[in-house]
């Protein structure tokens, strides 16, 4: 029996890589044009502010996101309270009107009986199971039918039971913390790959050669270990290493137009000096 992936891991990955993905590109694209500026205490400073400031901005915006993806509780319950108060305030108004015709009348009562005849028909659906003698199932019909609003509040349940048993698998657990701290983690983690050469080389070019070879092998790993875990038994390498080298592809060409920009900046400038 193939084992089902964790719902919970399945969102957090998909917030990570939100946030990975853009802690890669935004940090790394600062830190390429400050390059050229030749100074690794200005690459560091305004991309350490940058990573701060960007990870509580996509956290906030990863939030704000969540918070407006969550359900809200639904007004079936007031509706048909509402409903079933004008239906009783109809039912007044015609007992008491000497007016009304017998042919309105007549329809009314059978709409209402035709309403009533679905109703019981769904909870006769839902005794089924039980295999109830015929008698049984007249019997709770009769005594929902004594209580009032009984055959309408027990088809109300029955269809929030419905609705909460449900299959979930094709959605994801929501919740709006978790999801906004996600999104800012990986924002962090991304964001700290392409700083970390200017820490340690010599140069600020060499820090940026670094910077690209550590990002693109940042994007493989993280592509390719990304799809291992949630394939589960349906995994495989090939699999995995192929949207590896998808993510590989897209960020490629995110620092490729990072470098190419600062190039072209940089060959702009170059006459005027």
């Amino acid at each position: 029996m193939p084992k089902l992936q964790s719902p919970c891991l399945t969102r957090f990955l998909s917030d990570f890589t939100l946030g990975f993905s853009d802690g890669l590109t935004v940090p790394f694209a600062l830190t390429a044009g400050l390059s050229s500026l030749g100074r690794a205490d200005t690459v560091i400073y305004a991309g350490l502010a940058e990573l701060c400031a960007g990870s509580i901005s996509m956290g906030i915006g990863g939030y704000l996101s969540a918070l407006d993806e969550v359900p809200h509780p639904t007004g079936d319950k007031d509706d048909l309270d509402s409903n079933g108060d004008e239906e009783e305030l109809r039912g007044m108004l015609r007992d008491g009107s000497s007016r009304g015709s017998c042919s309105n009348l007549s329809d009314n009562l059978d709409e209402k009986d035709s309403e009533q005849e679905s109703k019981e028909d769904l909870i006769r659906s839902h005794l089924e199971p039980l295999a109830l003698p015929p008698a049984t199932v007249l019997e709770i019909l009769v005594m929902l039918r004594k209580r009032p609003d009984g055959v309408r509040s027990t088809v109300y349940r029955l269809q929030q039971q419905n609705v909460a048993t449900e299959p979930l698998s094709d959605q994801l657990p929501i919740w709006p913390v978790a999801s906004g701290l996600s999104i800012s983690l990986g924002y962090v983690v991304g964001g700290i790959i392409p700083l970390l050469p200017y820490f340690f080389t010599s140069t600020v070019g060499r820090g940026l050669h670094w910077s690209i070879a550590l990002c693109l092998i940042a994007l493989m790993a993280f592509g390719s270990s990304k799809s291992w875990v949630l394939r589960g038994e349906e995994r495989s390498v090939k699999r995995s290493l192929w949207e590896g080298f998808q993510m590989l592809v897209l960020g490629s060409l995110a620092a490729g137009a990072a470098v190419l920009c600062v190039n072209l900046v940089g060959a702009g400038s170059e006459p005027g000096h």
